[in-house]
């Protein structure tokens, strides 16, 4: 999977440009929050295995690292007929657990991923970390603005574009938990435009953000087809959130549900939902599966069995 990162860089991890799953650390790059860079990670045998990009002493037109990793990316998915994931994950995530979840994703609904790496998980006593992880979460933005552009562009580059409509490839965007915040700051920050449009589904997953006022930014997303958010109201982890920081969740709460942007799904009462927060990746049950493997393919949730809509509170619920 391609790794976009603005975390700190652990050189010592790295022989011969390659590392493992300590490859990068639980802090910002040393030249700032904005500075990306790329690597790439396989699981072989149960071990990770990342690879730096390299990066030229001078960058000219002919040998931009992130353009040629798209190049390769969109034959990898032209060639394998996958459709493709950017994903943001959450709280508390090294990067080892950031890899294993992205991988997670992948083979639990077919994906390519193309996973964000932000730090955060900065250590420390629980409810100061996540204060803190906040605060890096809105410096991150202007690291996602530059790689969001810069995916726009390669994607509406005339040859990319063709090649990959050919082949019905589908780019969807997947943001989770307090992902959900670095995305919202970045959605009402002045450096959006409509770099989101590339993307046929965006999927607000269990989002650590208020559900008081969600309407005014999310009917700000630009997208291809459709936005979804997902609800677990005993998700157990937005519970911890709620209790010792605010209440209310988007992605806890069934109320005020009215952004004229989103389709809402109430996973709450699934059978062995539960406490479930990581509902795209854990077992619960196939009607929560069939609707991940549906949006995250760029179709259409709504067409999946056992939901239905449920107009006094517009989500779909079981």
């Amino acid at each position: 999977m391609l790794i976009i990162t603005n975390r700190n860089i652990n050189k010592s991890n790295f022989k011969d440009g390659i590392g493992d799953h300590e490859a990068f650390g639980d802090g910002v790059n040393s030249k700032g929050p904005n500075e990306v860079r790329l690597a790439t990670a396989n699981k072989i045998d149960g071990i990770w295995k990342v690879k730096l990009i390299k990066e030229p002493s001078v960058i000219t037109n002919n040998n931009i690292p992130s353009q040629k990793e798209f190049i390769k990316l969109r034959d990898k998915l032209t060639s394998n007929k996958k459709n493709c994931v950017f994903f943001v994950h959450g709280f508390n995530q090294s990067f080892e657990k950031n890899l294993e979840k992205s991988f997670a994703l992948e083979k639990e609904h077919n994906v390519e991923v193309i996973a964000f790496s932000w730090p955060s998980n900065p250590g420390g006593f629980k409810t100061k970390e996540y204060r803190h992880a906040k605060r890096t979460a809105r410096a991150s933005m202007g690291a996602l603005d530059s790689t969001l552009e810069k995916l726009s562009g390669y994607l509406k580059e005339p040859f990319n574009r063709q090649a990959l409509e050919a082949c019905d490839i589908k780019f969807s965007l997947m943001t989770y938990s307090l992902g959900n915040y670095l995305f919202q700051n970045y959605v009402l920050d002045s450096a959006y435009e409509n770099e989101t449009a590339i993307f046929d589904n965006v999927v607000l997953c269990q989002a650590d953000v208020d559900n008081k006022d969600h309407k005014s930014w999310v009917d700000l997303i630009e997208t291809g087809k459709r936005v979804y958010i997902t609800i677990n109201e005993n998700d157990w982890v937005l519970k911890w959130s709620d209790a010792n920081f605010q209440k209310d969740r988007l992605g806890r709460t069934a109320k005020n549900l009215n952004s004229s942007n989103a389709l809402y799904f109430d996973f709450t009462d699934g059978p062995d939902v539960g406490k479930t927060h990581g509902v795209f990746y854990k077992k619960t049950n196939p009607t929560v599966k069939d609707f991940f493997g549906k949006v995250l393919n760029g179709l259409r949730g709504e067409d999946i069995e056992g939901m239905s809509y449920h107009q006094p509170s517009n989500s779909y619920r079981f």
